[in-house]
């Protein structure tokens, strides 16, 4: 799937595709199902909001809108 995140520190918005771990590619855009971020990601839908500690802080997000 494809999911746009805003970032709420920022109010920049990206899209990420979530992959397999095989396939993951970060600087890409491509997110693994079984990395920190792309396990809180699974599941959301356009307008909920997510948060969570990452190795640098805490990360904040809102779903603009999931493809499938």
């Amino acid at each position: 799937s494809e999911i746009v995140l805003k970032f709420l520190d920022t109010n920049e918005e990206q899209s990420f595709r979530i992959v397999g771990s095989t396939e993951a590619d970060p600087l890409n855009g491509k997110l693994s199902n079984v990395s920190l971020v792309g396990q809180h990601l699974l599941g959301l839908k356009a307008g909920d909001k997510v948060e969570f500690v990452v190795p640098d802080g805490v990360a904040r997000y809102k779903v603009v809108e999931v493809k499938r």
